[in-house]
């Protein structure tokens, strides 16, 4: 409960500090400027909150966030206002209302979830200086204009160094291929991480001012860089294999590709571009050796993979980051759009009900929110509204961060109010030592975001004693109040969560449970399309794909999730750990049979003569027959022990997998030597899926 970490320095961001802080700084010194220091600071509180809201998205969306928050703080600001000054027992139910509508935007991912819970800081905030209505509207104009000016520098950024957050992006995606092949010259037969490259969000929403070139450029480097993932983990069923250790030099030749092609990116040398062009002309020379071996499918595949690379990463080079027009051969295919209103309906919908998790929250969160503000009122506690504002803060959806923000959070206020308050007693009475203070604190807490919510809320704390002092309220008893206040809404939170609990041990199943079936339903494709490419839907297949590589993203965070709560059986944190485990053996294999499908695919293409005779060859012969056989009993297999997982139970009536996988072995099967290791792999890791729930659900 007392560990302070961790320290994330990588993740120290003094740009993204510098531009937002400037976004608060100006309202301030332009209140200085007018006389209207007081102007300044309500602004300056309106802009904020809208630049932590301007670290979500990338950059329509970072646009919307900000936008989103503004302009939701701007009537919490109205509404607190006037309550306070008229009918300060009606905050009671608009407080727990505010409660819920913030617990309930946890569904609608981080950058909206994010831009919502502003809206409550804005309002409890308010909530402490009472208001006219006329007044309040004031107040509310000024904190839109401060929140929408976050907006305006975000744009403004997007002009400086086009194109440089698409090419850092990918090229930290493709040294993570780098990494990955160099692992696996180093003896690792693991899968990829499922995680998503850090480039997709990027070429999903990327610079507007970007040319249509370029866009096209960045979207095919990122579908080649999906492509590589599947030919490295095809590339590493056959290392362990491989005694001659042709397969770990060549792994060694590939890390080395991708590292330089990862510079090229970054820089756009022609130096690293010339050096590419060698390293893939000595990489084919390795795969001319091996063309009698069993992988040389792969390294084939991958050589071509490497070389469109090469030509893509060729035309970044030359190519600027102007607006132009791609040409028609160049065009891009455009990213699928963000959610819309429907989908955001819809979502909301689903999740209403307490019996899930995010539905859990939000009432939990109304409640114990709507239960402080009327404790503040019935006991007239100074400054109560901090309790409030800690409690919106720190009361997450899981205990691990409800327990560590709550900590971090009150030790955060605790130093943060006595520097503040010693800061504004040096800083009296000239108004520019109190806006150097002020933007030096809001530069260091956007900085320190992300690095650790200790230091975070030090800095932040300072910031707010500091612009309180501004408007009229010493910082003297501010921060004394805020520090109790403090203390009180992080133990009301804790105390919340373990009354109400969404523990993480029982409800994990299900995240299990979609793990299976999101794998059971890529498999199944994937061995339905196997002879027969022209059929194959390349964008289901990829839907298919991220579904299931979310699916068990969502299951490690499952997993660490339960190791940090009460352990609660049979689900527990070693189970499991086993269950990531084997699926990461599964999801290998699944890579493996996804590049085969490709390939496939590709060599129909390039030979569409005869093409249609070669699929009704394959429908003709015996295997195919078993081979359908064997994918609709994994299908039923996987899906029986996702059903396991939901109902907590031993799964039972499982189709004989090994045994319907060797009959493919006596017959003759198109591309045998490439399936069946893989179909090895995937029934054995199945059934050990299956041995691992008989075993702790008996």
């Amino acid at each position: 409960m007392l560990r302070l970490g961790p320290f994330n320095w990588h993740e120290l961001s003094l740009g993204r500090a510098l531009r937002v802080a400037l976004g608060v700084a100006v309202p301030l010194v332009v209140g200085a400027m007018t006389h209207h220091l007081d102007d300044g600071a309500f602004a300056a509180l309106g802009a904020l909150p809208a630049g932590f809201a301007s670290f979500e998205g990338r950059a329509r969306t970072r646009v919307a966030a900000v936008v989103a928050a503004s302009t939701g703080m701007a009537v919490s600001t109205f509404v607190g206002g006037v309550l306070a000054g008229s009918a300060p027992w009606l905050l009671v139910p608009v407080v727990a209302l505010w409660g819920y509508a913030t617990g309930l935007s946890v569904c609608l991912g981080l950058w909206l979830s994010v831009a919502i819970l502003q809206w409550a800081v804005a309002l409890l905030i308010a909530v402490g200086i009472p208001q006219s209505p006329s007044q309040a509207a004031l107040r509310a104009g000024l904190v839109l204009a401060g929140g929408l000016f976050q907006g305006v520098l975000v744009t403004a950024s997007w002009t400086v160094q086009r194109g440089a957050a698409e090419r850092a992006a990918l090229a930290e995606s493709y040294r993570s291929l780098s990494a990955y092949a160099s692992g696996l010259a180093a003896g690792s037969t693991e899968p990829p991480p499922p995680a998503d490259f850090s480039a997709t969000a990027v070429v999903a929403d990327p610079n507007p001012l970007l040319s249509d070139t370029t866009r096209a450029i960045c979207l095919n480097l990122l579908e080649q860089a999906e492509r590589i993932r599947a030919s490295l983990a095809a590339l590493g069923a056959h290392t362990a294999a491989d005694p001659s250790g042709a397969v770990r030099t060549f792994a060694v030749r590939t890390s080395e590709v991708l590292d330089v092609a990862a510079e090229v990116m970054s820089t756009r040398s022609a130096v690293p571009a010339t050096r590419l062009r060698e390293l893939n002309a000595a990489l084919a020379g390795q795969a001319a050796a091996a063309r009698t071996s069993g992988w040389h499918w792969v390294a084939e595949a991958l050589l071509g993979q490497l070389r469109a690379v090469d030509a893509i990463v060729g035309r970044m080079r030359t190519t600027g980051s102007g607006t132009g027009h791609a040409g028609p051969d160049e065009a891009p295919e455009r990213p699928v759009p963000g959610p819309g209103v429907e989908w955001t309906a819809l979502t909301l919908r689903a999740n209403l009900t307490p019996a899930g998790e995010t539905g859990r929250h939000a009432v939990r969160l109304a409640v114990v929110a709507g239960l402080a503000e009327l404790m503040v009122h019935m006991t007239g506690l100074f400054q109560g509204r901090w309790v409030v504002l800690t409690i919106f803060l720190v009361l997450k959806p899981d205990f691990a961060s409800t327990l560590s923000r709550s900590v971090h959070r009150a030790l955060g206020t605790a130093a943060g109010a006595g520097l503040g308050a010693a800061a504004a007693m040096l800083a009296r009475p000239q108004d520019a030592g109190l806006i150097v203070g002020a933007t030096v604190a809001v530069a260091a807490a956007y900085a320190l975001f992300s690095v650790n919510y200790l230091l975070f809320s030090v800095s932040l704390t300072v910031f707010i004693v500091i612009v309180l002092d501004i408007l009229g309220l010493s910082a003297e008893s501010t921060a004394t109040a805020r520090l109790a206040n403090t203390a009180i809404g992080a133990a009301l939170a804790i105390i919340a969560y373990w009354a109400w609990p969404t523990w993480e041990g029982l409800t994990a199943q299900q995240k299990f449970a979609r793990l299976l079936t999101s794998q059971s339903a890529y498999l199944t494709y994937l061995l339905s399309r196997l002879g027969r490419p022209g059929t194959t839907d390349q964008v289901r297949l990829r839907a298919l794909q991220s579904a299931a590589r979310r699916a068990r993203t969502d299951a490690d965070a499952s997993t660490a999730r339960l190791a940090a709560e009460p352990i609660h059986p049979p689900l527990t944190p070693a189970v499991a750990r086993t269950l990531v485990a084997v699926v990461m053996r599964l999801a290998h294999a699944e890579l493996s049979l996804h590049l085969l499908v490709l390939q496939q695919a590709a060599s129909r293409r390039a030979a569409a003569t005869g093409a249609a005779d070669r699929d009704e060859e394959w429908r003709g012969c015996a295997a195919s027959a078993q081979l359908e056989a064997l994918a609709a009993a994994l299908g039923d297999t996987l899906d029986k022990l996702a059903e396991a997982l939901v109902t907590l139970k031993a799964p039972s009536g499982l189709p004989p997998l090994r045994r319907l996988e060797a009959s493919l072995r006596d017959r003759s099967l198109p591309d045998g030597s490439r399936l069946l290791p893989i179909t090895d792999s995937i029934v054995d890791a199945t059934n050990t899926l299956s041995d691992v729930l008989r075993r702790e659900f008996a």
